[in-house]
């Protein structure tokens, strides 16, 4: 339990029994027990007007502490306006009529008048109605209400040392009217809730005020013990001293040397816990800073014990591991470690604790962890041992590196993609011009000889070579043109794209008797990259004119366009000659021709299509279809 809610208990506890000690004063007074008043009149030295003063001051007090304002500020008034009127018979000797307007004392217990409360208790309901009212009206402490719950403790606080020391002064100021007992702890309980509730919000510290207190009080009542000596002195001419020396002389010396000793303590006390405040505060500060480097941090960071129980994981943890810092407090740390780790964890750090060897402990490395959804992923982690006032923990720090192996990955793929990609390249580009150079020469013996038909022929296939060459060419520009080109995104009308797609087409060999229906609907757009959009389509669309089927009687290619969950797909489906089952594990690798003696391509297009749908972020998917082929592509949708 924090030390707020402590003292908020305190708050209502005061007028908690406030309420209960004036509620039954005021039975007993309505009841008239004249046996009980007889065998113990001290009992009813609290009177029937302030027993209910009493009552309505703690049902404010509780009231306020509910966050209510003005019912408790109205109701402190009355206690007011009847402390004050109190007061002003005491000071000025008139009968006001309060002391028996609301109830007749069936007993007189030697008191100045019937129904009258003493001076000193009038003055404290005073203060405490004033104080209580500027609480409720401001909702806080303040530094006027800290002084009247001040003055209120030690006036009360005099009254009842008063009781145990038989100090008369202390609670009778005025003679046979003085301040009960049953009233003194009310006061005392009301002031230390106005002292001590909410003390932060002023800058005071509650020690020194304690401190200040008990000096007070402890000079306060020296300072009545003197006044009484004088008094018995005077009236009866006594001297306590049988040297001579003045009894009054020597408690004043008494008063002057504690009071010296006791205001040095406090000073002491004051000081010494503003400079604890300090450090406390630096600490705090400290702490705070830590805490918020700890929570803020992007690795994992995880202390446990040596028992490997978790005590405590900051944020980036959760982030990790998926786990709340409260499903990992005080269970095994083995709960965020697939296997081996999972088994061998325990049996690792009772080897540790018995024979120090260390396999991570100090040593960085790459192990893997076990995500709440049972997810395994890799992570760096590195250990280190901390002994703290005699106990042994250990703190771990985790960066998932996921990413980072992903790229690692990529790398490793791309290179290799490059190696192959640099040896094909370099094999089909030397192909056709070696050929080229034999058939050259072939074709310088065939003009010598005068064979101008088979000459007609040998450079038919050197142009063919020379195409070959040149699409290859096309294709590697558009690779390296799609990793290398930055473009700006604008919207792309889908249905005039796909037509201008198709008109391209009409040079390849039997695109006329292929029917193309484009069945993308006109409003539909998508805000993407022109250029690699177009190499999309375009492959797409190339592909299945190619592998269209020359014994199919009607040959026909289908492209389709929507939208569905936040993604635009397209589709171009045909009726020719599919993919081999056996070969579907090639598409979309490079140089890879899946029906070569169909079309001499470079085998570069699909490799193409799909690097570009990857470029702007989507995927490409195929299809088989009972007769042909269906390939995809699914886009974010930037409509």
């Amino acid at each position: 339990m924090n030390s707020a809610w402590s003292w908020q208990r305190a708050n209502v506890a005061a007028g908690l029994w406030c309420i209960v000690v004036g509620t039954v004063m005021v039975a007993i007074w309505l009841a008239e027990p004249i046996d009980l008043a007889k065998r113990h009149p001290y009992l009813f030295g609290m009177k029937f007007n302030a027993a209910l003063a009493f009552a309505i001051v703690g049902l404010a007090l509780l009231l306020s502490t509910r966050g209510l304002a003005r019912l408790p500020a109205l109701m402190m008034l009355p206690v007011f306006l009847y402390g004050a009127l109190a007061l002003s018979q005491h000071v000025f000797g008139i009968d006001a009529g309060i002391d028996t307007l609301l109830h007749t004392p069936f007993v007189d217990i030697g008191t100045s008048l019937p129904g009258r409360i003493a001076p000193n208790t009038a003055l404290c309901l005073m203060l405490v109605s004033l104080a209580l009212a500027l609480r409720a009206l401001s909702g806080r402490n303040s530094l006027m209400q800290i002084a009247l719950g001040f003055v209120t403790f030690i006036i009360a606080a005099a009254a009842l040392i008063g009781y145990a020391i038989s100090l008369d002064f202390a609670h009778d100021w005025v003679r046979f009217t003085r301040m009960s007992f049953q009233s003194g702890s009310c006061f005392v309980a009301v002031s230390v809730a106005l002292i001590f509730v909410g003390t932060e919000e002023t800058g005071q510290d509650r020690l020194t005020l304690a401190g200040v207190l008990g000096l007070a009080t402890y000079l306060l009542l020296l300072g009545m013990a003197y006044y009484e000596l004088e008094r018995y002195e005077a009236s009866f001419g006594i001297t306590f001293s049988g040297d001579g020396t003045n009894a009054r002389a020597t408690l004043s010396s008494l008063v002057l040397i504690s009071g010296l000793l006791y205001g040095a303590l406090v000073a002491h006390l004051y000081f010494s816990s503003r400079r604890a405040r300090r450090m406390a505060a630096d600490l705090a500060e400290s702490r705070a800073r830590l805490t918020a480097i700890i929570d803020n941090a992007v690795d994992g960071i995880i202390t446990i014990d040596d028992r490997g129980l978790i005590l405590s994981a900051n944020p980036a943890c959760t982030r990790i591991f998926g786990f709340s810092p409260e499903e990992m407090m005080g269970r095994n740390v083995k709960m965020l470690m697939p296997e081996p780790y999972h088994g061998e964890h325990d049996r690792y750090i009772s080897n540790y604790n018995h024979s120090g060897e260390a396999k991570i402990i100090g040593i960085g490395r790459e192990v893997e962890g076990r995500r709440k959804d049972g997810s395994i992923f890799p992570l760096d982690l590195a250990v280190a041992k901390l002994e703290l006032d005699g106990a042994v923990i250990y703190s771990g720090i985790v960066r998932d590196i996921s990413e980072r192996k992903a790229s690692e990955q990529a790398l490793i793929e791309a290179n290799a993609e490059l190696e192959e990609f640099a040896y094909r390249t370099s094999h089909d580009l030397r192909s056709p011009i070696a050929s080229s150079l034999g058939l050259l020469t072939i074709s310088r013996d065939m003009l010598a000889e005068g064979e101008i038909t088979a000459l007609g022929q040998t450079l038919q296939r050197m142009e063919k070579n020379f195409r070959r060459l040149d699409h290859l060419i096309q294709n590697i520009i558009t690779i390296t043109r799609n990793r290398l080109m930055e473009e700006e995104e604008r919207p792309i009308a889908l249905r005039a794209l796909v037509s201008e797609a198709i008109d391209a087409l009409s040079h390849l060999e039997d695109s006329k008797r292929i029917r193309i229906e484009n069945h993308v609907p006109a409003e539909l757009t998508i805000l993407s990259k022109p250029s690699k959009f177009q190499v999309i389509v375009g492959n797409m669309l190339s592909n299945a004119v190619k592998y269209h089927d020359p014994k199919e009687a009607e040959p026909a290619i289908d492209i389709r366009a929507f939208r569905y969950a936040g993604k635009l797909r397209l589709s171009v489906e045909d009726n020719g000659l599919g993919v081999p089952p056996a070969s579907r594990h090639l598409l979309f690798k490079m140089f890879k021709r899946l029906h070569p003696n169909r079309s001499f391509g470079s085998g570069l297009g699909l490799y193409i299509l799909r690097k570009s749908t990857e470029a702007l972020g989507g995927t490409a998917l195929y299809e088989a279809r009972d007769k042909g082929s269906r390939f995809i592509i699914e886009l974010p949708d930037g409509d």
